[in-house]
């Protein structure tokens, strides 16, 4: 870690700021005397910025004080309280001075992206409504709306779960690269389906809301034209991925109408009559609920140019709560990892930017994004919660050849948890393309696709079989396939817990997953568990296309569905000396052989009660294999296998033996007895110091309820036999 706090000239400056408020933000210089601005929720931007005056607005404190380089450390004081915030926080210009924005008190000041929502009135047995004159007068919209603290939903059907297409059919107008760049989809549908629909007025009809699931992304797109006696809704936009289609079985659902409204938590808003309509849900009273509709996409947005970064700001101790998400008006094509979609704070050409002790919550996307070249950037402390996509996002999905990728960041001791309401795809950290990160002692948890996401090519360094993506001519985002090499390299995940992820929503997913050669990529001493997928691939660790120079060791992976380790295909990779517990279907997943080495397997235990052991070519396939342990509780090891002769193949100096743990079935994979793993060479590893560390109030906040892992445990439930 790069600790440079340094600390000169008028000392009597630092009255105010003890040194234990100021440790922190180690990642800003603090240098000369400070000077000092204020900021307050009953201030005023007609103020001079005094203690007496103070500002309201950040955009306000900053203006014109970050330019003279000889100038001494800003510090501005933020007061305790709410701010609404009408515009984000803007940068767009070098910071020639360190700048540290900070809550004046211990308690944490609220950077508001919305607006308050009263005056509810009863109008049709549970529902009630509100009425927004911004909505009309304004062309005010939103699509994410909170009552207490917590998510609406916006009216759909079904109200759990999804139903199913019966089938489909796509003109292509536009060829493009992988698919058409422009076609229209018809889509047939269960006609009783689609009876909710009847009576809605044709003119309405284009707002109504279609969200398609795939393997690992979504479509989401506006109705054209439904006619409801036949079953078909026609949709337009970019052509269908030929690997992620809708087709008959594919799951949809269908929202943003007034007649979906129909179970408490829902919500609709009229955008021709200024209505917002709402079902409260059991215990809320309307007439003191505290409700909010996001206004805006971001909080923060600092965008410095090629050579002249913005640097050195801290954030310590703030609360940015309620960004919204709007749906474009072609609709979210289909994306891993929701790659495109912006965060609620969102940095271009930064370096040493610091969110120290934050929250950001109840987001309509992503929560930070560290995109374009951003480099020694530093989150720490910081939680992410209730978040529309994922949490953190490093590095571009674009493909810019002679650039620099960002790169040095550091994402440490967060809890990132409770994503993808919105963008399920969303990952809980992503590394695009990007080097030299570290994702350390952070619990990410219950989210609907992968943990921590790392590379962004699918494929082979320097072969013409290797796909990323590019912003073509046009501004629009295409694959591209290309010799590169990709610089995702040299990232770092260790002492992290992911868990509770996948709720069977999606497929396709790991709690660490890899793509593209990425040499020097080390996973290591983390705790994984509970991953379930919609139907495959719900898998612990994943070494998917192209995953190259990964080192996999000490990490505990247990109760996934699809089991705890996978390679796809890649090369030169090791997978050691790890527990891996209790898959569902299988423990350890191979699929494709190659003539090069594909990985290393040594030194690992495998315990399981139910699965197949071994999935896949493991005899045929070019693996290192040997000195593991393997044991089944019900006496099934390598079942389908002649042990002895899998020996004298494959694995000379394995083992079929009970490792020995205190309490596997209870989580707990202490060991009773030291003797079985030392047979293998194995290496024992505290795994209780995974993930976030500190005082017992941050420790606790980072577990889930448990009507949330009861939830999760009846999602599973509903998928084991689907």
């Amino acid at each position: 870690m790069n600790y440079n706090w340094f600390i000169g000239g008028c000392v009597s400056c630092l009255s105010v700021f003890p040194m234990q408020a100021m440790a922190p933000a180690e990642n800003v210089a603090v240098r000369g005397c400070l000077d000092t601005v204020y900021v307050s929720p009953i201030g005023s931007d007609d103020g001079d910025g005094s203690e007496k005056q103070p500002f309201y607005s950040l955009n306000r404190a900053l203006e014109g004080r970050l330019d003279n380089a000889s100038a001494d450390t800003l510090v501005v004081l933020v007061g305790s309280g709410d701010y609404y915030l009408s515009s984000p926080l803007f940068v767009n210009s070098p910071s020639a001075r360190p700048v540290l924005i900070k809550a004046q008190g211990k308690e944490k000041p609220r950077m508001i992206g919305g607006m308050k929502i009263g005056g509810w009135q009863k109008c049709d047995g549970k529902i009630y409504r509100a009425y927004i004159p911004e909505v009309k007068s304004r062309g005010y919209a939103f699509e994410q709306f909170y009552v207490n603290g917590h998510r609406a939903v916006m009216a759909r059907t079904p109200n759990v779960d999804w139903n199913y297409v019966e089938g489909s059919d796509e003109f292509a107008f536009k060829e493009g690269v992988r698919f058409a760049d422009y076609a229209l989809q018809r889509i047939r549908f269960n006609p009783e389906e689609l009876q909710s629909l009847a009576n809605i007025p044709m003119e309405q009809r284009k707002d109504v809301r279609l969200r398609f699931y795939h393997k690992w992304d979504i479509t989401q797109k506006h109705a054209e034209y439904i006619d409801t006696d036949s079953g078909y809704i026609y949709v337009q936009g970019r052509g269908m991925h030929p690997w992620n289609r809708i087709t008959k079985g594919s799951r949809y659902v269908m929202s943003n109408y007034l007649g979906a409204l129909d179970t408490p938590g829902e919500w609709y808003l009229d955008k021709e009559e200024g209505y917002l309509y709402y079902m409260p849900r059991e215990g809320e009273e309307m007439d003191d609920a505290y409700c909010v509709a996001p206004a805006l996409h971001q909080f923060v947005v600092m965008r410095g140019k090629a050579g002249q970064a913005v640097k050195n700001i801290c954030f310590d101790n703030l609360s940015f709560q309620y960004a919204s998400y709007s749906m474009p008006d072609k609709g979210d094509e289909p994306m891993q990892a929701a790659a495109e979609k912006e965060a609620a704070m969102m940095f271009d050409f930064v370096e040493n930017i610091s969110l120290v002790d934050c929250e950001i919550v109840h987001t309509g996307s992503y929560a930070v994004w560290f995109r374009r070249e951003c480099h020694d950037n530093r989150i720490e402390r910081c939680y992410l919660a209730d978040l529309g996509a994922g949490g953190v996002k490093l590095g571009e999905p674009y493909w810019r050849p002679g650039t620099r990728v960002s790169s040095g960041n550091v994402i440490h001791n967060n809890i990132i948890t409770h994503a993808g309401m919105e963008l399920p795809c969303g990952v809980g950290v992503a590394m695009f393309h990007t080097s030299d990160n570290e994702v350390t002692h952070n619990e990410i948890s219950d989210l609907r696709y992968s943990g921590v996401s790392i590379g962004w090519v699918w494929g082979y360094n320097n072969s013409l079989d290797l796909w990323t993506s590019a912003i073509d001519g046009l501004g629009k985002t295409d694959f591209l396939q290309t010799k590169l090499v990709s610089p995702a390299v040299r990232n770092v995940v260790e002492y992290n817990h992911i868990h509770h992820i996948g709720w069977g929503e999606l497929s396709d997913m790991g709690a660490v997953y890899t793509l593209g050669e990425s040499e020097g990529t080390r996973v290591s001493h983390n705790v994984i568990h509970d991953v379930w997928s919609y139907d495959y691939g719900g898998w612990g660790l994943y070494t998917d296309e192209g995953s190259t120079g990964v080192t996999m060791t000490h990490n505990l992976v247990y109760r996934c569905k699809s089991g705890a380790f996978h390679q796809h295909y890649g090369k030169d990779n090791r997978i050691e000396n790890n527990i891996f517990a209790f898959g569902h279907y299988y423990q350890v997943q191979y699929t494709r052989v190659e003539p090069h080495l594909s990985f290393s397997f040594k030194r690992n235990i495998i315990l399981q009660d139910r699965g197949e052991t071994l999935a896949g070519p493991w005899e045929s396939g070019h693996i290192d294999m040997d000195y593991n342990l393997y044991w089944h509780l019900a006496g099934k090891t390598l079942e389908g296998r002649n042990w002895k002769e899998w020996q004298k193949q494959k694995e000379p100096h394995s083992v079929v033996a009970d490792p020995c743990f205190k309490a596997a079935g209870k989580d707990d994979f202490r060991f009773k007895s030291l003797r079985t793993v030392r047979r293998i060479g194995f290496e024992v590893f505290d795994y209780s110091k995974a993930g976030v560390y500190g005082p017992e109030e941050w420790v606790n906040k980072a577990g889930l309820d448990e009507i949330v892992l009861e939830r999760f445990r009846e999602a599973a439930a509903a998928r084991q036999q689907k």
